[in-house]
């Protein structure tokens, strides 16, 4: 399970990477210290961020890390090249099999998810093999854009949504043998999306 972990942590670093540099220019390093602190109940299999005010429910038996410290080595050096440029990885996770994966990350661009979804999508439109567009949605009176794609021979879906100034994505991916059964899964687990408070 490490080594697939590993793998599909190198394909989320690859992709995002070089755009998220892109879109932010150079920043400053940091110390592996959170911006937004959150966590994982994995009892409950809930995802809570308060400082961005949002929760996500889980089903089935996903590992989400959300301490950088807690995190495979490929993963912590995505948070620091990440922080470099502004960004937050918030949490990876990984089904247990390690066939399945998700990612989650925060900027503070303020722009609208579509906005941002079209300049993620135009910055990596040389790795993806396959590009299946994007497609608006509401989910829980909240505008998401959502784009689903093949890479490196892994099926995404990837959500954009804003919250005040902040824009994050959350991504799913899989071996495309797996993904069409666990896609409404995902769907799913998007559709728990609860904007909290921060008190």
């Amino acid at each position: 399970m490490k080594t697939k972990f590993l793998a599909l942590a190198a394909l989320c670093r690859y992709l995002l990477l070089g755009c998220i540099a892109l879109i932010c220019g150079a920043g400053c390093a940091g110390s592996i210290k959170e911006f937004y602190p959150d966590s994982y109940f994995e009892a409950d299999r809930v995802y809570l961020n308060r400082p961005l005010r949002f929760s996500l429910t889980f089903r089935g038996n996903w590992r989400l890390f959300t301490d950088p410290n807690e995190m495979e080595e490929g993963a912590r050096t995505f948070f620091r090249e990440l922080q470099k440029n502004g960004a937050e990885l918030l949490f990876v996770g990984a089904t247990p099999e390690g066939t399945q994966a998700v990612r989650a990350i925060a900027i503070n661009l303020n722009l609208p998810q579509r906005d941002y979804a079209e300049r993620i999508r135009a910055l990596n439109r040389k790795s993806i093999a396959k590009d299946l567009g994007l497609t608006e949605m509401h989910i829980n009176g909240r505008v998401m854009t959502r784009w689903d794609y093949v890479s490196h021979g892994a099926r995404f879906a990837e959500f954009f949504f804003a919250l005040d100034t902040y824009n994050i994505r959350i991504a799913f991916w899989s071996t495309p043998t797996v993904f069409e059964r666990f896609y409404p899964v995902y769907l799913d687990i998007i559709s728990t999306l609860d904007f909290v408070s921060r008190y």
